[in-house]
């Protein structure tokens, strides 16, 4: 897709661009709202571990952030997006590749650098938080869309044979070294909005030659791994048409993948029955690879916007306001869900790509040109005739983050799309111990309400100032990367963090009980890489995490069980507890006198050793501990107890 503002007239001209298109009409339908909530009632649970995709495309967000760009949790904190989209529903990233998005003096023509490398890093951190990746093969050195589809430098000159075997081997050799990063792929798109153009050819046959040659290269990589071909407009009335052609040319691939815009391409009616079409007659998979739409007419990086209110040959069917974009979204899903069994899900375009906010156009503009973070540098001219200056981002109004890198409820939608399928997390091996356990949201402890032993006393979080039987907590391994946490109360091996009554809602109390052998009392941390881990729950395979109630930050606050939602009330601090002593006071009465010195004696000549006999502190306790306690009594020399470990608590957790 073109990401400059004249897109729209681009796309209207493609439908030109091929002599041997039929020549058809389009009947455009009045748009009605969908439900909030979206069900795949039909999916094929052999597609995506049997989710529907829930997808977005972010292929220019480490450029983005290398620019200044800061992303955030829903409570504020700052937080690795990839990390947000997850805990969002988001189950896909689509990323585009282009060869060799560069200058030979190596100087980005910016749009994100999207060449293989960043595919690469982008992949590996979609995986760490469980997301598969789309891999968007352009097969061009900078953007490919229906208005144009060039050829990369390198290839430039190559007869039709050659170029085949250019494809099939980049196409390889491409896919390799993104998997050697850690990503997980589990799809492949030969070819990006190629609508009767693709790689410098502009016929339809010709074409599916290119594409057969990409698609062999997917299946001798991972036969597992499904192939999309993508086209733009469902509007235009040529999908059918293209389908056919491949049809006839035996182009082995899965998935027929639309781009949707709604204020471009039509209603998504006519959507549904176009994807119902092409998945019935031809019997492939359908969905749509490409849309967005505007939330604000605002401009947060001083680029301009390629839609808004005023837009001339767009027809805005929703409100431009939040709302209307979450709606339109669902919308969306909603009109693949339609399809039936062939539909599989969907991507929102670039729903990060934001300037730095708040600063100059100057400033911006020096970004762009140095990160390659706006839809193009002053050295993309060199490939793209139309790239006169370094630009922005023309879609920062249509992304499902505001202007200061904060997610807005439109990003709600894809945790409203189903069915789901629980999928465990990989958890963090914890070293077994006792801990006191901290909430990052409140700074509150987890804490056995009113100090009380016993089956079915519930956990609160309370303020403390040092270590208690009600408020430590015995760490132990269980199987699987799941973890028994047992109370201090009763010895630390009777009463274990419990769900009240097993129960896998939310909403559901946590307490203590003992040893039942069941889901509800074993846990798992993931690590949220700021110090801090999400306690998962079992009992619903990771789903659910312990929360305090209401993100409630006073003492006595109800801690629960609550479905994943990336809030800080949702993040605890491990901090190991360690037996508390000073040095000096042998006898633990607070004075530092004779009988201290006759316990040190005693021990010396056993051969017995205290750490809190080193009365220098220097990690060992020898003569020179004894001849320095002796100078203290004797007024020689002052000895300053040293405090170790975690202290006593004194604040006992009452709760009414």
């Amino acid at each position: 897709m073109k990401k400059q503002k004249i897109f729209a007239s681009v796309c209207a001209a493609a439908i030109g661009l091929c002599a041997v298109l039929p020549d058809l009409q389009t009947r455009q339908e009045p748009h009605a709202l969908a439900a909030d909530t979206v069900t795949f009632t039909e999916f094929d649970t052999s597609v995506n571990g049997g989710e529907p995709i829930r997808g977005v495309d972010i292929s220019s967000i480490l450029a983005i952030e290398q620019a200044g760009v800061r992303f955030y949790s829903p409570d504020g904190a700052e937080q690795d997006i990839f990390r947000t989209l997850s805990e969002y529903g988001v189950n896909y990233i689509r990323v585009r590749v282009w060869n060799s998005p560069y200058t030979t003096d190596g100087n980005s023509y910016g749009g994100g650098n999207c060449d293989v490398n960043t595919a690469a890093e982008i992949g590996r951190r979609a995986a760490q938080y469980g997301m598969k990746l789309l891999v968007d093969l352009q097969y061009s050195d900078f953007w490919a869309d229906p208005g144009k589809q060039t050829v990369p430098k390198a290839w430039q000159g190559y007869s039709f044979d050659q170029k085949k075997q250019a494809i099939y081997d980049y196409t390889k050799q491409s896919l390799q070294t993104i998997r050697n990063a850690g990503a997980d792929i589990g799809m492949v798109q030969v070819g990006n909005e190629t609508n009767c153009v693709f790689c410098g050819e502009d016929d339809m046959y010709k074409i599916s030659e290119l594409f057969s040659s990409g698609c062999a290269a997917v299946r001798d990589f991972d036969r597992d791994v499904l192939i999309a071909l993508h086209f733009a407009n469902p509007a235009t009335g040529y999908f059918d048409w293209y389908a056919q052609v491949l049809d006839e040319c035996a182009v082995d691939y899965d998935v027929f993948a639309a781009s949707y815009y709604s204020y471009w391409h039509g209603t998504t009616e006519n959507l549904t029955a176009v994807l119902k079409g092409i998945g019935e007659n031809y019997d492939k998979y359908v969905m749509v690879a490409e849309t967005a739409y505007p939330y604000t007419d605002e401009d947060g990086d001083s680029f301009g916007n390629a839609i808004y209110s005023a837009s001339v040959d767009a027809e805005l069917r929703y409100a431009v306001s939040v709302d209307g974009q979450a709606q339109c979204l669902t919308d969306v899903f909603q009109a693949v869900a339609n399809v039936g069994g062939k539909g599989i899900g969907a991507f929102y375009w670039e729903p990060a790509w934001l300037g730095v906010y708040g600063i100059s156009w100057a400033e911006q503009n020096a970004l762009w040109e140095q990160y390659g973070s706006g839809w193009a540098t002053a050295y993309a001219g060199e490939f793209d005739a139309s790239a006169t200056a370094a630009g922005g981002s023309s879609y920062d109004n249509q992304a499902l983050f505001d202007f200061s890198g904060r997610p807005m409820k439109s990003l709600e939608v894809f945790s409203n799309v189903y069915p789901k399928t629980p999928k465990p997390l990989t958890g963090s091996v914890i070293p077994e111990g006792r801990y006191r356990i901290r909430n990052l949201n409140s700074g509150l402890y987890l804490t056995v309400a009113n100090g009380e032993g016993g089956s079915g006393v519930n956990v609160v979080q309370y303020e403390a100032d040092g270590a208690a039987e009600y408020n430590v907590w015995h760490i132990r391994a269980d199987s699987d990367g799941y973890y028994s946490l047992y109370s201090d109360l009763g010895g630390g091996d009777t009463y274990l963090l419990d769900l009240s009554y097993g129960s896998a809602e939310n909403g559901t109390d946590i307490g203590i009980y003992t040893d039942t052998a069941c889901d509800a009392q074993r846990f798992k941390f993931v690590d949220n890489g700021d110090g801090s881990y999400l306690i998962v729950t079992k009992s619903t395979t990771d789903q659910s995490a312990v929360e305090v109630a209401d993100a409630d930050t006073a003492s006595g606050g109800r801690v629960q069980q609550f479905e994943r939602n990336g809030h800080r009330c949702q993040s605890w601090v491990l901090e190991p507890v360690e037996d508390y002593y000073e040095t000096c006071d042998l006898n633990g009465d607070g004075l530092i006198n004779v009988y201290d010195f006759a316990i040190f004696k005693r021990w010396l000549m056993a051969g017995e050793t205290n750490r809190a006999a080193d009365m220098n502190d220097d990690g060992d306790v020898n003569i020179a501990d004894m001849v320095l306690l002796h100078k203290h009594l004797f007024g020689l020399e002052h000895v300053r107890p040293q405090k170790h470990g975690t202290p006593h608590n004194t604040v006992f957790p009452r709760v009414d």
